[in-house]
């Protein structure tokens, strides 16, 4: 629950200084070389040929043709030969509160403004979702004639719906619609155009607890936006929709719409929109052929993102994997790797099993599996990691009674460290049996476990007996260390605890070294606060990749390795790390993690 209020709180502040979309209708393009006709007629007046790529002014259309206009010359194109182009995106400095009570005025920021007789309408079928929002408004003379931004952020009670007629859709330039914990699903109904609509939905981070932002959307909408995980329903025509591409983790829209996308826009690798027979969909763009499916009556997308194609249903291999993805068994598997003439080892199809089944349902950490192509890389990936033998290096930290093991280190800044979801693959093997595989895994990949120690002997717990290998695979490169573990029988217990004997044939006390001596200060550096620490043991330094202070009784603050350029105020960089801390600025209880090394404390 803290980590939903958290991440509305910090909604609510991002929204201030939000960016939001320019008030300018969308302008189109052709989508391949057409014939500009006099009518809509049959057999119609060639007045010229449209070359593609070639920018029109729209001036009407129809769901068959666009009246369009090209210099000073006016005529008819096909609807399947263009597209509409992307409204830019512009940044407003701040969203004002605007608040209504249920009368002619309005006030916004703490000033009245008479309310347009042509927005009176929608304030009162409105007037409950509108009592406190954030807009951009426009203004003439003390009057509220419109919205560069309508936010429907609701900051009182969160409302599920939003009527807009005519008049109030062409005064609204831009609409946008946040994630609301407490209202998850929203509708929205237009009865004119709207120019945009905006959604970013867990635009950084997966949704908690399955809670995805459900969107009903009726009515026609040029152009739609969505970053991150949202389904789409409704009926209607939404000219265009573009996906953002910085959302990082892997995803799938699921659509439920009845009506028309002219030009579907998908920028990011990791996502799949799925459709049903009721979707239409006139052009697609896509990073693959796999990155929109929907069964036999869907459309999968283009070959490369600067290529626009029309869609077209599913073929042998996506319905065959939709297929095995139903009920996912050693016989399923086998069938479909048959089927689509993927080359694997017999005895490894129950590794390939427990990969497909926990990527099935590792939500943001899954590889998206929706071609021959994803399947065949699953395959190599599996077998990569069960033939693995060389051992390297292992960086071991223990701390409050915790064990945690990677299989490499490298110094990361703060912005990095929250970079949750990248491409490589970490997988555990025991006994020579796959027990878990991830093919997304954070940056610094993190195996941790409770402990407990007791004389010489280490206990961990929720951990398998014998010879367990962590492998990681990154890119070309792929890293392993040996865990070594045996059962030890406890009189008048029923279960035996399991005692970790060894990490690359070195028992944990050899990764319990002691730490150096250390200086430390707190550095000012615009309006951020660091901590520098300094000491002539550079493989101390090199490991560190943690630290925490107490910031008051309440709090502890704590964070990675900044990579942050700072005057040091003559330390050589060479012996110098820095951290940056976002509450403290006095080194209360200082203490420093290095893999390898007890943890360190700065007196």
């Amino acid at each position: 629950m803290y980590k939903k209020l958290l991440g509305f709180s910090l909604l609510f502040v991002v929204l201030f200084g939000m960016q939001s979309v320019e008030a300018a209708s969308p302008s189109y393009k052709t989508v391949q070389s057409t014939p500009l006709k006099a009518s809509t007629q049959k057999g119609a007046k060639t007045l010229m040929t449209v070359k593609t790529n070639t920018k029109v002014a729209l001036l009407s259309k129809t769901n068959s043709w666009a009246h369009v206009q090209i210099g000073k010359t006016k005529g008819y194109l096909s609807m399947r030969s263009v597209m509409p182009l992307e409204t830019p995106i512009a940044s407003y400095d701040r969203n004002e509160v605007m608040s209504y009570k249920g009368t002619d005025i309005v006030s916004i920021s703490g000033i009245s403004y008479k309310i347009d007789p042509a927005l009176k309408p929608f304030f009162q079928k409105n007037g409950t979702a509108l009592k406190s929002i954030l807009v951009v408004p426009k203004t003439k003379d003390r009057t509220l004639i419109g919205w560069k931004q309508l936010s429907f952020f609701p900051l009182g009670q969160p409302a599920s719906s939003l009527v807009i007629d005519k008049a109030a859709a062409s005064r609204i330039d831009s609409l946008y619609i946040p994630w609301n914990p407490m209202s998850p699903n929203f509708t929205l109904t237009t009865a004119g155009p709207l120019r945009q609509v905006v959604a970013n939905a867990h635009a950084h981070d997966p949704a908690i607890d399955g809670e995805v932002q459900k969107l009903t959307l009726n009515g026609q909408i040029e152009q739609l936006h969505t970053a991150g995980e949202v389904q789409i329903a409704g009926k209607g025509t939404i000219e265009r929709w573009d996906i953002s591409k910085d959302t990082e983790y892997s995803y799938e829209i699921p659509v439920r719409y009845t009506g028309e996308v002219g030009f579907l826009n998908i920028r990011n690798t990791d996502v799949v929109v799925r459709g049903t027979s009721t979707l239409k969909v006139r052009t697609v763009a896509a990073p693959t052929k796999t990155h929109v499916l929907g069964g036999k009556n869907g459309v999968i997308g283009s070959i490369k993102p600067s290529k626009t194609i029309r869609g077209k249903k599913m073929g042998k291999a996506e319905l065959a994997i939709d297929k095995m993805f139903s009920n996912v068994n050693e016989a399923s598997v086998t069938a479909t790797l048959d089927t689509l003439n993927i080359p694997y080892t017999t005895a490894r199809v129950g590794d390939y099993v427990t990969a497909l089944r926990q990527n099935e349902a590792a939500g943001p950490s899954k590889r998206l599996v929706n071609s021959a192509t994803d399947l065949k890389d699953i395959v190599r990936l599996v077998d990569a990691v069960m033939t693995t033998k060389q051992t390297t290096p292992a960086y071991v930290h223990t701390s409050d009674s915790q064990l945690k093991i990677q299989t490499f280190h490298d110094h990361v800044d703060n912005a990095s460290y929250y970079n949750q979801y990248t491409r490589a693959v970490t997988a555990m093997v025991a006994d020579g049996t796959l027990q878990s595989i991830r093919f997304k895994r954070p940056l610094i990949e993190k195996k941790e476990w409770y402990i407990s120690q007791e004389k010489d002997q280490t206990f961990v717990y929720d951990f398998p007996v014998g010879s367990i290998r962590l492998v990681t695979i990154d890119g070309n490169t792929t890293r392993s260390l040996v865990m070594e573990t045996k059962a030890v029988e406890r009189p008048n217990y029923p279960e035996s605890r399991i005692e970790l004997v060894s990490i690359n044939d070195k028992p944990l006390s050899a990764y319990q070294k002691e730490p150096p001596a250390f200086e430390a200060k707190v550095i000012e550096s615009g309006y951020r606060t660091y901590v520098a620490i300094r000491s002539s043991d550079k493989e101390w330094l090199r490991n560190t990749h943690f630290f925490s202070v107490d910031v008051n009784a309440n709090y502890r603050d704590g964070g990675p390795v900044s990579m942050d350029k700072i005057n040091l105020g003559g330390w050589k960089s060479s012996e110098t790390i820095i951290f940056e801390m976002h509450g403290a600025k006095r080194l209360n209880n200082f203490n420093v993690r290095s893999f390898g090394y007890k943890d360190a404390v700065y007196k």
